[in-house]
C-alpha cells in the first residue's frame, strides 16, 4: 500500500500572528529554526520515506507553489478555502489525496514540530491512528480511505512536538525552542580528516595528536601510554613523517637514570602549527558548506 502525506496549507492562517507581530509573512513560509515551516515538514516526511506529498494550497497559493518549486511535491489549489470550515477543508484535501495514495498522513501546516520517529510509528499502524501526548491528540494523523468508520487507534507518544500549534499564543516561540532542543540532542553533523600525502599518506590527526602528546609528556613512551598505543607504533609514525618531509620532528635524548626524553624541534613545531591552522580553516569553510547544502536537515 502506498502511504503518502497531505499538508493542509490553504487557509488564511495566522491573522492573529500577524496582528501580534509574531509572523511577518504567511506562516508556512516563515523561517523557524533555520528553515521555513513547510519545508521543515516536507524534510521530515522525506526522511521517513513518505511519498508522494500533496500540499493543499489556497491563500498565498502562487507564492507557496513558487516556494516549493524544487521540492517535488504536488500542489493542489483549494479555491473554496475562504468559505470552508476546518472539516470541509480536511475533506477536500482527503478527496484529492485519495487519487494518489492508499493511506494518508495528514499534517495541518500549523503543526511542524513532529519527528521522523513519530511518522515511522504511525506508518507501522494497520488502521487509522492518532498520536496522543499526555492525553491530548496531536498531528500527523493516519487516515485510511474506506475505513473511516473503524475505531481510530490512539498511539501514546513521548513526542511533545505533535501537539505544538503555531496558532496558539507564543506558538512560534514554543515550537522553535522545542525543535532546537530536539536538533541539538540529535543533530546531524559532519567530520573530515586532514591527511597529508606524497606517494602514501603519512600525516593526519593521529600523528598530529601523538606529537602534541610527546610535547606535553616529554617522551615517546609517555605519549604512547597516554594514547593507548604501543611504543613501536609511535616511533613508526614519527619516523615515516620525518622520512617523507626530510627533517626531524623530534629531538631525542637517550635515556639515563630517568629514561630517554624527546622534544619537538622548531621545524616540527612550525609544521604542526601550519597543519592545525589549515585544519581549522577547512572546518570553518566546511561548516558553511554543510549549512548551505544540509540546512533542511539541521
Amino acid at each position: 500500500m502506498k502511504t503518502g502525506a497531505l499538508i493542509l496549507a490553504s487557509a488564511d492562517y495566522g491573522r492573529e500572528l500577524l496582528e501580534r507581530g509574531e509572523a511577518p509573512v504567511f506562516f508556512p513560509m516563515h523561517v523557524l529554526d533555520g528553515v521555513t515551516v513547510i519545508k521543515r515538514e516536507i524534510a521530515v516526511l522525506r526522511r521517513a520515506a513518505v511519498s508522494p506529498i500533496l500540499v493543499l494550497t489556497g491563500h498565498e497559493g502562487e507564492a507557496l507553489k513558487s516556494h516549493l518549486v524544487h521540492h517535488q511535491v504536488l500542489c493542489v489549489e483549494n479555491s473554496d478555502y475562504r468559505r470552508q470550515e476546518w472539516e470541509e477543508t480536511l475533506l477536500a484535501g482527503l478527496l484529492e489525496a485519495e487519487k494518489h495514495m492508499d493511506r494518508i498522513l495528514v499534517i495541518p501546516a500549523e503543526y511542524p514540530a513532529f519527528s521522523k520517529e513519530l511518522v515511522l510509528e504511525l506508518l507501522s499502524c494497520k488502521k487509522p491512528a492518532v498520536p496522543v501526548y499526555e492525553g491530548k491528540e496531536g498531528w500527523p494523523r493516519l487516515y485510511v480511505p474506506g475505513r473511516e468508520r473503524e475505531e481510530v487507534e490512539r498511539i501514546p507518544v513521548e513526542d511533545a512536538g505533535c501537539v505544538l500549534s503555531l496558532l496558539e499564543e507564543n506558538g512560534l516561540l514554543r515550537a522553535e525552542a522545542y525543535m532546537r532542543r530536539q536538533r541539538e540532542s540529535n543533530a546531524l553533523g559532519f567530520r573530515f580528516r586532514l591527511v597529508l600525502e606524497k606517494e602514501n599518506e603519512f600525516f593526519g590527526p593521529g600523528v598530529y595528536e601523538f606529537l602534541k602528546q610527546v610535547d606535553a609528556a616529554g617522551s615517546i613512551q609517555a605519549a604512547a601510554a597516554r594514547m593507548n598505543m604501543s611504543y613501536s607504533k609511535g616511533w613508526k609514525m614519527v619516523n615515516q613523517a620525518e622520512k617523507e618531509m626530510g627533517f626531524l620532528f623530534l629531538e631525542r635524548n637517550k635515556g639515563g637514570k630517568n629514561g630517554g626524553s624527546s622534544m619537538i624541534t622548531e621545524e616540527g613545531r612550525l609544521f604542526l602549527e601550519q597543519y592545525h591552522e589549515m585544519e581549522k580553516a577547512l572546518k570553518q569553510a566546511g561548516q558553511k558548506f554543510f549549512e548551505q547544502y544540509f540546512r533542511e536537515y539541521l
